[in-house]
């Protein structure tokens, strides 16, 4: 087995969700509670030094499940014609491509730095969500739009 390297990093706090992570959508609010339950899982994993092939299984089926929260959310921009869909798009875009990068690198047994996939996962997902995700709901509800996310 090979083990996490690097581990000492100060302990990373998990995330709470709590009512500022809403973006007035149940059904995404629930598919962003699974995605910041993920990293929790992976803050996890780097603080109780598991083993490495289980934090990139992890790593990567959370790439799988974005790939699939990524394109239902975009398709649901597109049907009330968001006008950020480009910006928020390549947004997706460049998150897939990190991560991928990351996946790479555990995949070939290059020591990653956990503290650096966390923190940016963190990062990442509290304001994409927190702020990005909420500008196309607010538009959405501006105009007026009935389309229901799905």
């Amino acid at each position: 087995m090979i083990y996490l390297e690097k581990i000492a990093m100060d302990k990373t706090e998990k995330i709470i969700w709590d009512s500022r992570f809403s973006v007035g959508n149940t059904k995404i609010d629930d598919e962003h509670k699974k995605l910041i339950g993920v990293v929790n899982d992976l803050i996890e994993f780097v603080e109780f030094k598991k083993d490495r092939e289980e934090f990139a299984k992890i790593l990567s089926e959370m790439t799988d499940y974005c790939l699939t929260h990524f394109k239902k959310e975009e398709n649901y921009m597109k049907k009330f014609a968001y006008p950020d869909f480009t910006k928020h798009h390549t947004l997706h875009t460049d998150y897939i491509y990190k991560v991928a990068m990351y996946n790479i690198e555990l995949s070939e047994n290059i020591p990653p730095d956990p503290k650096e996939i966390i923190s940016f996962l963190e990062k990442w997902w509290t304001s994409h969500i927190m702020i990005v995700d909420r500008e196309y709901e607010v538009y959405k509800n501006k105009i007026q739009s009935d389309v229901i996310y799905e």
